[in-house]
């Protein structure tokens, strides 16, 4: 531990900044600010009217933990142990992927095609690998008429989805089961409204790139999609239809480069009504294939 005994706001940010830049991480300063505020409970306004203000040794030395850690590449929000989706507040722990913003342009797309069914229509959802739940909850947040069913092979993840669901007061229509995404769904005999899913895309070979806090601290299973990033896709798209009710819809998260290779398997499943939706970087973010409404 370095010696910090006696030190004041201002000093105590720069050293943490130094300690980060020293091992490469990514936008030092704001971490080091991120961490202290959360320490000690502060809007980061406060640590510039307080710069001067000296921290008690129990409090410094759990600050510079903090930053040790981060040090070592520890994703920020496993360190925080939260993170905010959609204005909403999740928490995240250390073997569940971590979520990330390009996940809320399936869930404004997927609002967007509920709210246009009836209002008074009971409306029903699977997400599948929910992880922390940041989906499924988000979804039944924002749509009171929504039951939601949340589905993870992990239990770190099952526990953590039922816990955000409970945090943000959807538990009672969040059910959340621990179970293989694909043998839940053989096994599932009802109609839903929807399907969404952000599951493993990355490609094998692309994993040794990705950041240190990504192939160090989260789960392979959450992240490696097999040889070409596909091999989840083509075991669960053959699956979906059958379990949509009429004008249902099936949604999935993709990597970039993904788009019509996953809209192709979409079409031989014999949906039509297939489309790619863009984040804001204009990049191919999400695949949304849509159930025809039976005319019986």
């Amino acid at each position: 531990m370095k010696q910090l005994r006696a030190r004041n706001i201002r000093d105590l940010l720069r050293m943490a900044e130094k300690e980060l830049v020293e091992h490469r991480v990514p936008n030092a300063r704001r971490n080091a600010e991120w961490m202290l505020c959360h320490l000690l409970g502060w809007r980061m306004l406060d640590l510039y009217v307080h710069s001067n203000t000296r921290l008690d040794d129990e409090r410094v030395d759990a600050y510079w933990a903090s930053i040790e850690r981060r040090a070592g590449r520890e994703p920020l929000q496993y360190i925080l142990g939260s993170t905010e989706f959609m204005s909403l507040p999740f928490d995240v722990r250390p073997g569940v992927f971590v979520p990330r913003p390009d996940t809320e342009v399936l869930v404004e797309q997927a609002d967007t095609l509920l709210r246009a069914l009836p209002l008074h229509q009971s409306l029903t959802a699977l997400d599948l690998c929910c992880g922390t739940g940041i989906i499924g909850v988000s979804l039944a947040h924002r749509l009171g008429n929504l039951d939601v069913t949340c589905v993870d092979i992990s239990p770190e993840a099952v526990e953590l989805t039922g816990q955000n669901a409970r945090k943000n007061e959807v538990a009672d229509r969040v059910r959340v089961v621990p179970a293989d995404a694909c043998r839940y769904l053989e096994m599932w005999t009802e109609r839903v409204t929807a399907i969404v899913c952000n599951p493993p895309y990355i490609r094998t070979d692309e994993l040794a790139a990705l950041p240190r806090e990504v192939r160090e601290h989260e789960p392979m299973l959450a992240l490696d999609g097999g040889r070409d990033g596909l091999d989840f896709y083509r075991r669960v798209v053959p699956l979906t239809r059958p379990r949509l009710a009429d004008g249902g819809f099936v949604m999935f998260e993709i990597g970039d480069t993904q788009g019509d290779a996953v809209a192709g398997l979409l079409r031989d499943a014999g949906f039509f009504h297939v489309y790619i939706t863009q984040d804001l970087s204009g990049r191919d973010r999400v695949v949304t294939a849509r159930q025809e409404r039976s005319h019986g």
